[in-house]
C-alpha cells in the first residue's frame, strides 16, 4: 500500500510544469542559412527572435488577438528601454501589419510601412542602451550620441555577423518598396514635390521630396516603376550594389521641358531613401523627407552619423529604355528608306548635359542603332571612375547614307550642340571630345579629324565646284559634304572593327541584291538632279551608297586612308579577329574563308598603322565592340584620355598585338 501510495505521489509531482523535462533533441535536417532566412519577409509571420521578444514581454498573445494594442505597448517598451531586440521586432510587426491590410486599407497600410522603415533605421544606426557611457562623454561614439540626443549606438562591427543586421535592412528596403507602391497607386506620392503620409486621425503628415546629384531638374520628374519587377534580357552583366534604399526606374513627366537630345520615353536609374527624425518618441508622427539619388553620380550618404551605401541598379534602367525603343526596326528602316528616320537621326544624350565632364560620342556601324552599344556602355557607366569624368553621347543616323554625308552631318549637329549647350564656350571639356565608332562609324569618325580640300569633290565630278552653277542651298550643302574642315573639338578616336581599307562584303552578291531596295536621301537626289539641270556639260558620276562606299579600293575610301593622323589627335584600334570557325556565314558571305579577321573585316582592312595602340579580341565582326577585352580597352584609353586632359599635354602609348 505504502508504495503504490510513493508511486502515485511521484506521478503527480513529475506532471507538475515545474518538473517538466528539459534537454536536447537531435535536429533533422536543418536548413542551410535558415536563422538568416528566418524573418517575416520570407514567412508573413513574426520571425522566432521576434516571437521571442514578444514572449519575453507577455505580448505574445495579446499580439495574436490584438496586434494593434500589441504594438503600441512594445513602442512605448521601446521609448522607455530602447533595445535591438525590441526595435527589431517592432520593425518586423509593422511590416507585417502593413502587408495585413494592404488591400483594403491602403492609406494605414502606407503608416505601418513608414514605421517599419524608422524603426529598421532605430535598429540599424541609432540603437541605444546603457553601456556606461553617458552623453557628453570623451569617446567618439558619446560625441555622435551628443548630436543624436542619445546615448552610444550599440550596434559595432561585430553586428555585421548579426543576421538581424541584412535582414533589417531588407525590412526597411522593403518596407519602402511597398509604401511608395501603395502612396503612388493611390496619388499620395508626387516625385517632384511630397509624399503624403495619412493619420490615424484622419490628417495627414507631408513629407518633402529631395532629389539629389541629378541633371534633370525636379519638375522632370514623372511616375516611378520598381526595378524588382523586371528581369533583364540581352545583358549579360547586372549592375547592382547593395545598402539602403529602392532601386527605382524613372521617368520623365509630360510636362518635362521637351529637348531635342533625349526622348521622352528615356528611364533612368533612381534610389529612393526615406530619411525619418525625431526618433523613438515622434514615430506615430513621422517627420522627414523622402530623398531620390542619382546612383550615377551618389553611391553612399550620411545617415544618422554613419556613411551608408546605397542599394542601386544601373542596368535594369537601360534595358527599359531600350525595351521601349524598336531598335531593330530602326536599323532595318534606316538602311531601306532612310528619310523615313531622319526626323530621329542626330546626337542623343541619356542625361542632360553636366558641365565639366568630357563627353563620348558613340558611333554605330552599318545596320545598326545606338542599341548596339547597350553591353558596352552598361560596363562603362558601372566604373565609377568613368561616371565620374565622363557623359556619353550617342549618334543615330541612317546607314544606307553616303558616309561622306553622314559625317558632314554629325559636324553639323556638334556645331549646333555646343550653340545650345555652351554658347559662350565656357566648359573647356567640350574641347576634348572622344569618338569611339563601331564599323562604319569608325569611318564617320575618322572623317571628323580630317581636311577635305578638293580631293573628294573630284571623285564625283570633273569640274570644280566654285565654276558649277547651283542654288545657294545646294552649293551650300555640297560644300559641306566634300569641302570639310577636321573639327578640332575631336581629340581621340577609339576604332573598333573599323575597315579602312574596305570589306569584301560590300561588293557581294547578296548585298548588290539588297541595294536594289534601297532608298538614296531625297535630298541629294534632288541636288544631282539640279546640277545636271543647271550645268549640261557637267559630269557627275550617280551617287553611291554607303556599301558602295565600303568596297575594296573604293576611291574615297583609299582616300580618306591616305589622310595622315592630325597633330594633336590620337587613334587607337581594336580588331576583331575571330576564329576560323566561328563567323561561318558571314566569311562565306564576304568570300573571306582563310584571311585573319573578323568575319567581315579582315585584320588587314582594320589595322591602322597610324593608331598609338591596337588591341586584338578574339571576336566577330557584330561583337567586337561588345567583347570584355575590348571594353576594358576602352576603359583604358578613357581613363588615359582623362588623365591627358587633366595635365593639358599629349601622352603617346604604342601597344600591338597582331594575329
Amino acid at each position: 500500500m505504502m508504495y503504490r501510495r510513493l508511486a502515485l505521489i511521484s506521478l503527480v509531482v513529475c506532471s507538475l510544469p515545474a518538473c517538466s523535462s528539459i534537454g536536447v533533441r537531435r535536429a533533422k535536417d536543418r536548413a542551410l542559412f535558415a536563422d538568416i532566412r528566418a524573418s517575416t519577409i520570407s514567412a508573413d509571420k513574426p520571425s522566432p527572435r521576434t516571437m521571442q521578444t514578444l514572449r519575453r514581454l507577455d505580448l505574445d498573445q495579446r499580439y495574436d488577438v490584438d496586434p494593434d494594442g500589441a504594438r503600441q505597448l512594445l513602442h512605448v517598451e521601446a521609448v522607455r528601454n530602447p533595445q535591438p531586440d525590441t526595435l527589431f521586432a517592432l520593425a518586423e510587426v509593422h511590416y507585417l501589419g502593413g502587408r495585413a491590410i494592404e488591400k483594403k486599407k491602403p492609406d494605414e497600410a502606407v503608416g505601418h510601412y513608414v514605421r517599419c522603415c524608422g524603426y529598421a533605421q532605430q535598429f540599424l544606426f541609432a540603437t541605444c542602451a546603457d553601456d556606461g557611457v553617458e552623453p557628453g562623454g570623451s569617446t567618439a561614439a558619446a560625441r555622435l550620441c551628443d548630436s543624436l540626443s542619445c546615448v552610444p549606438p550599440v550596434l559595432t562591427p561585430q553586428d555585421a555577423f548579426d543576421p538581424r543586421f541584412r535582414i533589417a535592412c531588407t525590412l526597411y528596403n522593403d518596407g519602402l518598396t511597398r509604401c511608395l507602391r501603395v502612396a503612388q497607386k493611390t496619388g499620395r506620392f508626387d516625385s517632384r514635390r511630397e509624399l503624403v503620409l495619412p493619420r490615424a486621425d484622419g490628417g495627414v503628415d507631408r513629407l518633402p521630396v529631395v532629389q539629389t546629384g541629378f541633371a534633370w531638374q525636379p519638375e522632370d520628374f514623372g511616375l516611378f516603376y520598381f526595378t524588382e519587377d523586371y528581369d533583364v534580357v540581352g545583358l549579360a552583366n547586372e549592375y547592382r550594389t547593395y545598402g539602403l534604399g529602392v532601386p527605382l526606374i524613372g521617368t520623365l513627366s509630360p510636362a518635362a521641358k521637351a529637348s531635342p537630345y533625349y526622348a521622352r520615353s528615356l528611364s533612368f536609374p533612381v534610389t529612393a531613401l526615406l530619411r525619418l527624425d525625431g526618433g523613438l518618441a515622434g514615430m506615430d508622427r513621422p517627420t522627414g523627407r523622402l530623398e531620390l539619388y542619382n546612383p550615377r553620380s551618389v553611391q553612399a550618404v550620411a545617415l544618422a552619423g554613419h556613411t551608408v551605401p546605397l542599394e542601386t541598379d544601373l542596368t535594369t534602367p537601360l534595358a527599359h529604355t531600350l525595351e521601349r525603343s524598336p531598335a531593330d526596326k530602326l536599323a532595318l528602316v534606316g538602311f531601306f528608306d532612310a528619310d523615313r528616320v531622319r526626323g530621329e537621326a542626330g546626337i542623343r544624350m541619356v542625361e542632360p548635359y553636366q558641365p565639366g565632364k568630357i563627353p563620348i560620342l558613340l558611333v554605330h556601324g552599318l545596320l545598326s542603332t545606338p542599341a548596339t552599344w547597350a553591353p558596352l556602355y552598361n560596363d562603362l557607366q558601372a566604373d565609377p571612375l568613368i561616371r565620374e569624368k565622363y557623359q556619353f553621347w550617342f549618334y543615330f543616323y541612317p546607314t544606307s547614307d553616303p558616309y561622306l554625308a553622314t559625317a558632314a552631318d554629325l559636324r553639323q549637329q556638334l556645331i549646333k550642340l555646343r550653340a545650345d549647350l555652351d554658347p559662350e564656350g565656357r566648359d573647356p571639356t567640350l574641347n576634348d571630345l572622344v569618338l569611339v565608332g563601331h564599323s562604319m562609324g569608325g569611318l564617320i569618325s575618322k572623317l571628323l579629324t580630317v581636311d577635305g580640300g578638293d580631293d573628294f569633290w573630284r571623285l564625283v565630278s570633273n569640274q570644280p565646284l566654285a565654276d558649277v552653277r547651283a542654288r545657294p542651298d545646294v552649293r551650300s550643302e555640297l560644300q559641306q559634304v566634300f569641302y570639310f574642315e577636321r573639327a578640332p573639338v575631336v581629340k581621340r578616336v577609339v576604332f573598333l572593327a573599323t575597315p579602312h581599307h574596305g570589306s569584301k562584303l560590300s561588293p557581294s552578291f547578296l548585298a548588290q541584291k539588297a541595294l536594289r531596295f534601297v532608298q538614296l536621301p531625297k535630298t541629294l537626289m534632288a541636288a544631282a538632279d539640279d546640277l545636271t539641270k543647271e550645268n549640261p556639260n557637267l559630269t557627275v558620276r550617280q551617287l553611291p551608297t554607303s556599301v558602295d562606299l565600303l568596297a575594296p579600293n573604293a576611291p574615297a575610301l583609299m582616300l580618306l586612308a591616305s589622310r595622315p593622323r592630325p597633330e594633336g589627335v590620337h587613334y587607337h584600334s581594336v580588331v576583331g579577329v575571330a576564329p576560323t570557325n566561328d563567323a561561318v556565314i558571314e566569311r562565306w558571305l564576304a568570300g573571306d574563308r582563310k584571311e585573319p579577321g573578323d568575319g567581315v573585316v579582315p585584320y588587314t582592312s582594320a589595322h591602322l598603322e597610324t593608331a598609338e595602340s591596337e588591341l586584338v579580341v578574339p571576336a566577330d565582326h557584330f561583337h567586337v565592340h561588345q567583347h570584355p577585352l575590348a571594353v576594358r580597352e576602352v576603359r583604358r584609353i578613357l581613363l588615359e584620355h582623362a588623365e591627358v586632359a587633366r595635365r593639358g599635354g599629349d601622352v603617346i602609348t604604342a601597344t600591338s598585338h597582331a594575329p
